[in-house]
């Protein structure tokens, strides 16, 4: 009686232990079962009860107000890039306008400065004319005094041979009257009067009244040799 007993308890145990690697075996075919819940029903069976267990589900809204708290950072960290280059474009379009001005006066400021340097060389150059002309009145001036005391016949061959012939009219027609006719009648050559006779001719051209009462024909006149 006993036997029979043991081996129904045997037969049902056998049972038992097929439906239930049937039943894991369904689990792990399902995929509703695997390695880590296997471990955590062991656990349990052995009576080993985790006590991390309730700081991971109370870690978990910590994990999603995390998870949350970047993304408000994220759009504050966007602003204010948006804002910081908001920022370079106006201080580049700031100094592009200060160059620009910048350009803008250092062109004015060379064009003022060239035009001043000019009006600068023009009176010089102005300056210089007025020089000259003072230093060649200054000249002809010592030219006449000087000829006007020589002695006429030096003074008609200083003339000749010494200064051109449009100074030479302007110093006959700057001098004395008879300064004049003493240098003609110092002209004894043929030379001498074909050079006085075109003198002459260039003081009548003037109508200078300096010329009145001299022969223009070339030859000595009234006062004789």
């Amino acid at each position: 009686m006993l036997k029979r007993l043991y081996h129904l308890l045997a037969l049902v145990a056998m049972i038992n232990l097929f439906a239930v690697a049937g039943l894991i075996g369904y689990l792990f075919a399902s995929g509703r079962l695997n390695a880590e819940r296997v471990e955590q029903m062991a656990v349990v069976l052995r009576g080993e009860f985790p006590t991390s267990q309730p700081a991971v589900a109370s870690s978990r809204p910590a994990e999603r107000d995390r998870n949350a708290q970047p993304s408000g950072e994220e759009i504050v960290r966007r602003q204010e890039m948006k804002e910081l280059l908001a920022l370079k474009d106006s201080r580049r379009a700031r100094e592009l306008r200060d160059r620009d001005l910048l350009d803008k006066r250092i062109q004015l400021e060379t064009r003022q400065l060239i035009e001043k340097l000019e009006r600068k060389e023009n009176e010089l150059k102005q300056q210089k004319q007025i020089l000259e002309k003072e230093g060649e009145q200054a000249g002809f001036d010592r030219q006449l005094n000087l000829l006007s005391k020589t002695e006429p016949k030096l003074a008609m061959q200083l003339l000749k041979n010494q200064i051109k012939e449009p100074d030479a009219v302007q110093l006959l027609m700057k001098m004395d009257e008879n300064r004049v006719k003493a240098i003609i009648n110092a002209c004894k050559t043929e030379e001498d009067r074909a050079w006085i006779g075109r003198i002459l001719n260039q003081i009548g051209k003037y109508g200078n009244s300096t010329a009145a009462g001299v022969d223009g024909s070339g030859g000595p006149a009234s006062d004789g040799g």
